[in-house]
């Protein structure tokens, strides 16, 4: 099967069982704040922070054991894949056990994190606990999945995911229909975690029967050592990636309030939604990426990236745009007045969500490429950054000054230094180009945004004025951009291959 086939499999399943996931959990939201309230919405987006950071365990393996899969994959090397998946289960067993400890450690110290904690929620230490083993018990199976991601059958880990999260999402809603008890309705969701990872442990041993076999070479020595330095710089990275995106909830909770972090979570949910749809596609194509790497021309992987880029700065510069003008809108009909957050910190987490989204074609380059050493000690600097400037700001602005934070941490760093790198020892060209792409790119955003805003501006906040803001986001950015772009190789290319997606996908 080649390249295209296996994208659009893995698209076509991944982004269906989303989909009506996502659709499911909206509801779910729904029905739970209207039992439980903000209250319980922030404990919940506190813990998901807290729980974040506790994966710093993790330590970067997983990215790090993925890139040394694709060239044994791509060899069809079945030895080397199954001293590489042992020793993938032997460390990710080990990080699920530290996960649960440091997890409990912590229960004696959550009143730290919480500006003032809510009295009106019982059980609030077992709520949490019931969490960390949720998150721990996913490291003792989930591994396997890598393997499928590899090997581009992620369509089978997606079908597992969407019977299982289908069942357990409805059983929730039911649990809190019937019981209004939130600690039911947690251990649904370990239930689900357990099932769901043993399902896909199964299926790849199914799949892939050489790993349960018990005769497993050891890794080579080289490779061991190539891997200790990825790990060695993902270490630092991890730690980047924690300090930034894992902590907004955390210093919300902890300088602005628990109720706040409740409204910011249901912004995050639907921008997370956003980001697992997207992740959708690149997760499809990252696989053919790394094969293209292994086995392609260096002037080959420079055009795959201009076209990644290109396709990343239409996808993301659109959804920015969407989020921008119906975030508002959308939350006020699903949850109501009330869940609104001021403007300013709207507009912040928009702007968050593209910078940080226009990272995915670089950040995905690097990956498969294994350029993680060169910017290990940029990550560090990036946390020490982010959270000096967020707490310094929030004790003036807020919300908004964490947020601001995260911005200017951002632009500081890893907005040039990434690309610096992919140019420099990936693609071995001037860096030049890309920030003349970014900025012409941003340019043609900039333009179709503020336009599809002044009509948007124009209709009236009824249901029927939400769906007319829907139509405008739908086609104005879309004509701008098809006006701008479409005498660009770029365009061509991704034309034609959404072309032949989507007529294989139909």
């Amino acid at each position: 099967m080649d390249r295209t086939k296996h994208v659009v499999k893995n698209l076509k399943f991944t982004a269906v069982s989303e989909l009506v996931l996502a659709l499911l959990k909206f509801l779910s939201r729904r029905v739970f704040v209207l039992l439980l309230g903000k209250e319980y919405l922030g404990i919940n987006g506190l813990f998901t922070d807290i729980l974040s950071m506790l994966s710093l365990a993790e330590l970067g393996f997983g990215v790090s054991i993925t890139y040394s899969l694709y060239r044994p994959v791509a060899e069809g090397d079945v030895e080397l894949i199954k001293s590489l998946m042992g020793l993938y289960r032997c460390f990710y067993r080990i990080v699920g056990m530290v996960v649960l400890s440091a997890g409990l450690c912590l229960v004696p110290f959550l009143d730290f994190f919480v500006k003032e904690m809510p009295e009106n929620i019982p059980h609030i230490s077992l709520i949490y606990i019931l969490n960390v083993v949720n998150v721990s018990v996913s490291y003792f199976f989930s591994y396997k999945a890598t393997l499928l991601f590899v090997c581009q059958k992620k369509y089978v880990d997606s079908m597992v995911r969407a019977a299982v999260g289908l069942l357990a999402t409805g059983a929730q809603i039911g649990v809190l229909l019937l019981t209004g008890n939130y600690l039911h309705y947690l251990y649904i969701a370990i239930l689900s975690t357990v099932l769901q990872n043993g399902m896909i442990s199964a299926k790849t041993d199914a799949l892939y029967p050489y790993l349960r076999e018990r005769r497993v070479k050891p890794v080579p020595a080289d490779l061991i050592e190539d891997i200790r330095r990825n790990v060695s710089a993902m270490i630092l990275h991890r730690i980047g990636s924690v300090a930034v995106f894992g902590t907004d909830n955390v210093l919300i909770s902890k300088f602005v309030g628990i109720g706040t972090t409740g409204l910011y979570s249901n912004y995050i949910m639907i921008r997370n939604f956003l980001n697992i749809m997207t992740g959708t596609v690149f997760n499809a194509i990252t696989p053919a990426v790394g094969n293209l790497n292994v086995t392609e021309t260096v002037e080959e992987k420079r055009k795959t990236f201009g076209r990644l880029n290109f396709f990343a700065a239409w996808l993301f510069g659109w959804m920015s745009i969407c989020l921008l003008w119906l975030f508002d809108p959308f939350i006020t009909i699903w949850l109501g007045d009330d869940f609104l957050l001021p403007g300013p910190v709207v507009a912040l987490i928009v702007i968050n969500f593209y910078i940080n989204s226009m990272r995915v074609p670089v950040a995905n380059t690097k990956s498969v490429m294994g350029l993680f050493w060169d910017e290990r000690y940029k990550s560090v600097l990036e946390a020490v950054m982010n959270l000096a400037v967020s707490v310094v700001l929030a004790r003036t602005w807020g919300i908004g000054g964490i947020l601001l934070g995260t911005f200017i941490s951002t632009m500081a760093l890893p907005f040039w230094i990434e690309p610096v790198g992919l140019y420099r020892h990936g693609l071995e060209q001037p860096v030049k180009n890309y920030f003349v792409r970014y900025l012409y790119y941003l340019t043609v955003t900039g333009t179709a945004g503020a336009l599809t805003g002044v009509l948007c501006g124009m209709t009236r906040g009824t249901m029927f004025g939400f769906f007319l803001k829907i139509l405008f986001c739908m086609f104005i950015p879309n004509a701008v951009y098809l006006a701008v772009y479409s005498r660009m190789e770029e365009f061509r290319f991704v034309k034609e291959v959404a072309a032949a997606v989507a007529g294989k996908i139909f």
